[in-house]
């Protein structure tokens, strides 16, 4: 039996605070490695002071074969530490990475200087796993032979469900690279992070794609950009009800200001218009006492309403639309194979995910789309936040015949996509550095 521990290290997590807010605590860590005489090695990452002391163990994996056969996070874990143990891109799962490494070429090391030799490929493999790493096609953490899911870590998804859809599917099959395309990219969805009292940013979708479609762009293609605006009103009234509340919000009730000074205004206006106000008090009265809408008495027996203030008012942003609709004709079997991947591209993409209880039901991949004009981000062209797919409609007769080859593919496919933004356009989003540029954005 041989072991090693790394140097410490410093890490920034970020802890849940009161009221939904969050803080970020530096605390430091260090790993031992230790190599068993039967092939199995195993890892102990600690929570440490500065100097190395005083270790409270927060995690313990074991890998023998090639494969991991514990993954335990410690009850000692704060809820921070769980989250970024079970994030391959966080700051901790980094650090232990490469305290992994340091801790292991230690060993190896101490082996070679013993004349013993170094660590054999198996033995290499092992380490790599045991710092999170994938082996070179071995499972990762919390793959088969995980006996202990740690507290906390997503339950697995139901066998049979894709997270990786291969190379990048093209139509048609024989398309010029320098023909403009529309591109499709599948995501793993991820929810936003709260932060305080709002939310944080998704991260970047390059490190989350699992795969691609490239397809002509389609005819008819167009955006919408829109803010929700309502008419709203607020008579005379429901105006010195408003002051007078919002008087009382103000921390400054002295003479003339807060809600002393809210109803010595309302008073001096009272005075000031003695007889309009004793009209509107009288009629508003009236018309409550007879269950009748105070409008329709003034207009009635005085000619006049109430001044309702009318304003068109923002009530919020929009989520965007989009749909696109494609008709692929395969002009070989290799071209029908294709066609037949991109139709089960989207339709399993879009589709709820069962965990392996199913008690839950988690929400599907999602989409980042773009046009590509001359090999780059069209700037002629609107762009697109990340989308979710609502729905995906396959007509596989559009010509109104069944006409099926002679291996039963379909002379011809016609496919309609409907996808939805996940978040509204926002004017920062377009951006204020130098010149107003020459290009569309979103």
């Amino acid at each position: 039996m041989a072991s090693a521990n790394s140097k410490v290290a410093k890490v920034t997590t970020t802890e849940s605070g009161a009221f939904g807010s969050k803080r970020t605590v530096d605390s430091y860590y260090k790993t031992e490695v230790t190599s068993l005489g039967d092939g199995t090695q195993k890892r102990d990452t600690y929570r440490t002071d500065a100097q190395g002391n005083n270790a409270v163990r927060i995690q313990e994996v074991t890998v023998k074969d090639g494969k991991q056969v514990s993954n335990t996070i410690s009850s000692t874990a704060t809820a921070g530490e769980r989250r970024d143990l079970n994030n391959s891109d966080s700051q901790l799962r980094g650090s232990i990475k490469q305290q992994t490494k340091d801790a292991g070429e230690k060993i190896n090391k101490n082996r070679e200087d013993a004349a013993a030799g170094g660590l054999t490929d198996a033995g290499k493999k092992n380490q790599e796993i045991l710092g999170g790493g994938s082996g070179n096609n071995a499972n990762d953490e919390g793959e088969a032979g995980d006996t202990s899911r740690p507290s906390g870590e997503p339950p697995k998804n139901k066998a049979g469900t894709r997270e990786d859809f291969g190379k990048p599917l093209h139509y048609p099959i024989t398309r010029d690279e320098k023909q403009d395309i529309i591109k499709f990219d599948m995501l793993k969805y991820e929810p936003k992070k709260v932060q305080g009292f709002s939310f944080g940013d998704r991260s970047k979708s390059s490190g989350r794609t699992i795969g691609t479609v490239t397809l002509p762009i389609p005819g008819g293609i167009s955006d919408s950009n829109a803010c929700d605006w309502g008419d709203d009103r607020m008579g005379p009234l429901k105006l010195a009800a408003a002051g007078i509340a919002l008087g009382a919000l103000d921390a400054s009730a002295t003479s003339g200001g807060g809600i002393g000074g809210q109803l010595g205004d309302l008073k001096n206006q009272i005075v000031t218009n003695n007889k309009d106000m004793q009209q509107l008090i009288g009629q508003t009265a009236a018309a409550a006492a007879i269950g009748s809408n105070e409008n329709a008495l003034f207009s009635r027996t005085q000619g006049t309403i109430l001044n309702p203030n009318l304003e068109l008012i923002f009530n919020g942003p929009s989520l965007r639309p989009f749909t696109f609709q494609f008709k692929m004709s395969p002009r070989s079997a290799a071209e029908a194979k294709v066609i037949t991947q991109i139709i089960r591209f989207f339709k399993q993409g879009m589709a709820p995910i069962r965990e392996d209880s199913r008690l839950f039901l988690k929400t599907p991949h999602t989409f980042k789309i773009k046009y590509v004009q001359l090999g780059e981000e069209s700037k002629f062209l609107n762009k697109f936040k990340e989308c979710a797919l609502l729905s995906c409609s396959i007509q596989y007769t559009p010509e109104g015949n069944y006409a099926p080859y002679e291996d039963g593919a379909m002379s011809s496919y016609q496919m309609s996509l409907q996808f939805k933004e996940l978040e509204p356009i926002f004017n920062d989003d377009y951006g204020s550095d130098g010149d107003l540029p020459a290009e569309i954005g979103f």
